[in-house]
């Protein structure tokens, strides 16, 4: 059984590679784009109903956040967030109303601290399908550990465009739509005071669709259970 004290040779070797890959980039990607946070963005829309009006946090931390560039106060300006050079107008942190936040990344040095104390809550986009299955249910169980009321998870169940320099697919671990449903909500019976919304990304690879070989997600909530009954 591997934990946050003991993980698996596979994790140890996963965050060498992305130390290098934030430090170095790669033939594609220079390294100051390199998981630079902006991926979020596909999922903000979602995030604004969740963090303001439905949990109304004033506390979140990020897992797994890779540079974090929107959060900060000056670097989010230098972010497009699409071919049209749309940008944010203020940072995630004003946006959201937050009054403090915490970034975690073992692959950046800047945010490879872990974390102390909880948040009203706790986002991971884009983080679960690069673990290797050995390390998995810790690393899900000590992200829902650090929040008091709500996790948005979102996980991607295909393949990635990035590669290792090994050639080794970014995406170590795809799984199913349900095969995350289901470890989500077994693990929940330990988590049961949190909204969990899970967001699983897909393929569409039936050809008759316009958007084939583009992605779709599938959200999923698993509510808290009311204690007081």
């Amino acid at each position: 059984m591997y934990s946050r004290e003991s993980p698996s040779d596979e994790y140890k070797e996963l965050v060498s590679e992305y130390v290098n890959l934030h430090e170095n980039g790669n033939k594609e990607i220079p390294a100051e784009k390199m998981f630079n946070g902006i991926s979020l963005i596909n999922y903000l829309p979602d995030l604004m109903d969740v963090v303001l009006v439905k949990e109304k946090a004033k506390s979140l931390l990020d897992y797994g956040c890779g540079k974090g560039l929107l959060y900060s106060p000056t670097k989010f300006k230098n972010l497009r967030l699409d071919s049209k050079g749309r940008k944010l107008r203020e940072s995630l942190p004003n946006l959201w109303k937050l009054d403090y936040y915490g970034l975690y990344d073992p692959g950046y040095k800047e945010h490879s601290k872990l974390p102390k104390g909880k948040y009203d809550g706790v986002i991971c986009t884009d983080v679960i399908e690069h673990i290797d299955s050995n390390d998995c249910d810790w690393i899900l169980d000590e992200i829902l550990s650090y929040s008091r009321n709500f996790a948005y998870v979102t996980i991607a169940c295909y393949k990635a465009l990035k590669t290792f320099a090994n050639g080794k697919n970014v995406h170590v671990n795809i799984q199913t739509p349900e095969y995350w449903k289901e470890k989500l909500k077994k693990l929940h019976k330990k988590y049961s005071h949190l909204n969990v919304y899970l967001v699983l990304d897909v393929l569409i690879e039936d050809k008759r669709d316009a958007n084939y070989g583009k992605w779709r997600s599938i959200h999923h909530t698993i509510a808290r259970k009311d204690v007081s009954v």
